[in-house]
């Protein structure tokens, strides 16, 4: 079967990514992707039949021990990818909480996995493939968070399905923050580019200089030097039971989606970088904005787990390829 599709683990060798642990999944349709357990179990490199999906930041894949926690360390060895994970406690402006120091965007992602297990099997006319694993993050006195995921797809399909629960195993009440940093670059992201999402309003936010954002959220430029990067907050119907993200290059009939329910990630921001090098689009729906713990704090957003209170996530992303796959995920953003 490994012909046509399956998961094939491996490790990278060389320089600061010498030793990752990795999982490289192909469900035979010409989509393809990596799992990475020893980096939170995100994804790294996603592609469909050649053409990448996914944004790589210049760091690469970088092993767990390199991380520089507080500040902006975290930008040192954030390796971009289709998917980063943000939290658990903490996402978004770093900052000193008490005796705690409180880096950009949490420690999970530079985690790594425990009980890691692939499994292979055909389901009826179904042959599924099923990466799972745990993550812990916990502190002497403090946090003691169980994030236990499934990835998920099909041979066949140009998809796949994360289902994240994560539980407060202590004792202790316990600040509880996440945020999937959802990451499109070229040729998904281009000057022939466009943003179709579900948002019931979209509202400009900060840029890099900390000012308002300027300019459209839902197209896109050429790379530019010395751009700034630009966040926008998009309010979604919670009542919905299905929010939609997806960029489409019209010019060549190619993008990729992100589908989840807004009832568990009721907060989506987005990532606008159109600079040199970096050129990314992320969607990154939460249970918060990356405003950072101290500010969700005083504001009365920051979302508490009780000991023993779980929180379960579902989401799906996949390639839109074709015109009748995007002609259907566009009317069903409307």
């Amino acid at each position: 079967m490994n012909q046509v599709a399956g998961a094939t683990p491996f490790e990278f060798k060389g320089g600061r990514s010498e030793g990752v642990k990795a999982i490289d999944v192909k469900t035979g349709s010409g989509f393809r992707f990596t799992i990475v357990p020893d980096r939170g179990m995100d994804i790294a490199n996603a592609e469909f039949c050649g053409k990448p999906i996914a944004w790589m930041c210049k760091n690469g894949i970088v092993a767990p021990q390199y991380f520089e926690n507080g500040g902006f360390g975290f930008h040192r060895t954030f390796m971009g990818g289709l998917l980063t994970t943000c939290g658990l406690t903490q996402v978004g402006a770093p900052a000193v909480d008490g005796d705690e120091v409180l880096g950009v965007h949490g420690r999970i992602s530079h985690l790594p996995a425990e009980s890691v297990n692939v499994h292979e099997a055909w389901q009826d006319e179904d042959y599924v493939i099923k990466i799972e694993g745990i993550l812990r993050e916990t502190s002497l006195y403090a946090e003691n968070l169980v994030l236990r995921r499934a990835i998920t797809t099909k041979m066949g399909e140009s998809r796949f399905w994360v289902h994240d629960i994560i539980r407060n195993e202590g004792y202790n009440e316990s600040p509880f923050m996440i945020l999937y940093h959802v990451n499109f670059g070229f040729p998904v992201v281009s000057e022939n580019s466009k943003l179709y999402c579900s948002s019931n309003k979209v509202r400009p936010w900060i840029n890099q200089n900390g000012e308002e954002a300027t300019g459209n959220y839902d197209k896109f430029e050429r790379p530019r030097p010395e751009y700034r990067y630009n966040l926008f907050l998009h309010d979604l119907n919670v009542d919905q039971k299905c929010a939609r993200f997806g960029i489409i290059n019209e010019a060549i009939k190619f993008g990729a989606y992100l589908k989840f329910d807004p009832s568990q990630l009721p907060l989506v921001t987005e990532w606008k970088m159109m600079g040199q090098q970096d050129y990314v689009v992320a969607i990154e729906p939460g249970n918060c904005s990356p405003e950072g713990r101290l500010e969700a704090d005083k504001n009365n957003r920051l979302q508490r787990l009780k000991p023993g209170q779980s929180y379960e996530i579902e989401y799906e992303i996949g390639v839109l390829e074709g015109i009748e796959a995007i002609d259907n995920f566009v009317n069903s953003c409307k």
